[in-house]
């Protein structure tokens, strides 16, 4: 890890400050998907994974998302969670209502996290 001027950090030459503006934009297009209608499996999955990718690649040691009871969820494990749901169906199968309402909770209370963990 190589510190930069004013206390921004870089990891492995990307800087922090991108890596957590990308999670964010994963967070907000998935919640927006979900709002705009879209519940196929083949339209959810890929940008859950975009967000998974992007939770994964913050280190823990700059934003500690697992280890924190004050956060009251895991991020990672929520999207995780997700993920294995949304592997396990077809392409063409869509969320029903209740699996809609579940995710968008999990992805608003994991986005709130994120942010409690930022402020840490």
């Amino acid at each position: 890890y190589q510190r930069r001027v004013r206390g921004t950090v870089s990891v492995g030459g990307v800087m922090i400050t991108k890596l957590v503006a990308q999670t964010v934009q994963h967070f907000i297009t998935l919640m927006d998907s979900l709002k705009l209608n879209l519940y196929a499996v083949d339209q959810l999955q890929p940008l859950l994974t975009d967000l998974f990718h992007s939770l994964k690649s913050i280190p823990s040691n700059i934003i500690n998302l697992e280890n924190d009871s004050t956060l009251g969820v895991n991020p990672k494990t929520k999207i995780k969670q997700w993920l294995t749901t949304m592997n396990s169906m077809k392409a063409s199968d869509e969320l029903d209502e209740e699996q809609v309402r579940q995710l968008l909770f999990d992805l608003e209370s994991s986005y709130n996290a994120f942010h409690r963990a930022l402020e840490n």
